[in-house]
C-alpha cells in the first residue's frame, strides 16, 4: 500500500521536475504585515520536497489550518493530485490520488502508514510560521543580525528559517526546511493568507 502510492508519486514527479524547478516565485502588490504568534487560522501554497531517508519527492502543497481543522493537499510539480488530507474532531481522513479512503485517528498516524512520513502535524502549524510549538519542551533558538528568527530546535526537530521574504503577508517565514529522524520537508511558501484578527 505505501510502496504503491509513493512510487506513484516518485515517477510522477521526476517527470515534472524540470518544469517546478524552472518557476518563478509570484509575489503578491499588496502587503500586509502581521504577528505570527497572532495567527489562528490560514491558507498557505508553494512547493515542497519531501525527504524519506534517501528517497526526495518534489511537489506542491496546498494547505488550510484553522484552530479545529487541518486540511491539505500534495500535488505533483505539475498539479495532479497525490493526496487530499484532512483532519478534525471526528478525526483524520486521507484519499490518494485513486479516491481510495482511509481513516484514523489522526493525521499523523494516517501519513505514517500510507506516505511512510512521521509528520508532526501537532507542531507544524507553529512551526511553519516561526513560533515555537507550546505543548512541547522549550526550544533553543538561534536569529539571525537582523532579529528573525533563523533556527529553532524542539521535539526532536530542527527547523531551519531560510527566508523570510514576504510572500503576500509580511512577518513569516517563505522558505524553510524541517528535519527530523527520518523525514526532511523543504517548504517553498508562495502566498499565505491569514485570519483577519492578526493583520
Amino acid at each position: 500500500m505505501r510502496t504503491g502510492l509513493r512510487g506513484w508519486w516518485a515517477a510522477a514527479a521526476s517527470l515534472s521536475f524540470l518544469l517546478a524547478a524552472c518557476a518563478g516565485i509570484p509575489r503578491g502588490s499588496q502587503i500586509s504585515s502581521i504577528d505570527p504568534a497572532a495567527v489562528t487560522s490560514f491558507e498557505l501554497s508553494g512547493r515542497i520536497t519531501v525527504r524519506v531517508e534517501k528517497d526526495a519527492y518534489p511537489g506542491r502543497v496546498r494547505w488550510h489550518h484553522t484552530e479545529h481543522t487541518d486540511e491539505l493537499w500534495f500535488y505533483t510539480p505539475v498539479g495532479t493530485t497525490v493526496a487530499h488530507l484532512r483532519q478534525d474532531e471526528t478525526g483524520a481522513l486521507l484519499v490518494n490520488s485513486d479516491g481510495r479512503e482511509y481513516r484514523a485517528a489522526t493525521l499523523r498516524e494516517l501519513t505514517n502508514e500510507i506516505l511512510g512520513w512521521d509528520l508532526p502535524l501537532e507542531a507544524l502549524p507553529f512551526w511553519v510560521r516561526g513560533v515555537e510549538w507550546p505543548e512541547a519542551a522549550k526550544p533553543t533558538e538561534e536569529f539571525d543580525d537582523r532579529g528573525q528568527l533563523k533556527n529553532l530546535n524542539q521535539a526532536g526537530w530542527q527547523v531551519t528559517y531560510l527566508d523570510w521574504a514576504p510572500a503576500d503577508v509580511k512577518g513569516l517565514p517563505s522558505k524553510l526546511d524541517l528535519q527530523g529522524e527520518r523525514l526532511r520537508l523543504r517548504l517553498l511558501i508562495e502566498h499565505w493568507k491569514v485570519n483577519s484578527d492578526a493583520q
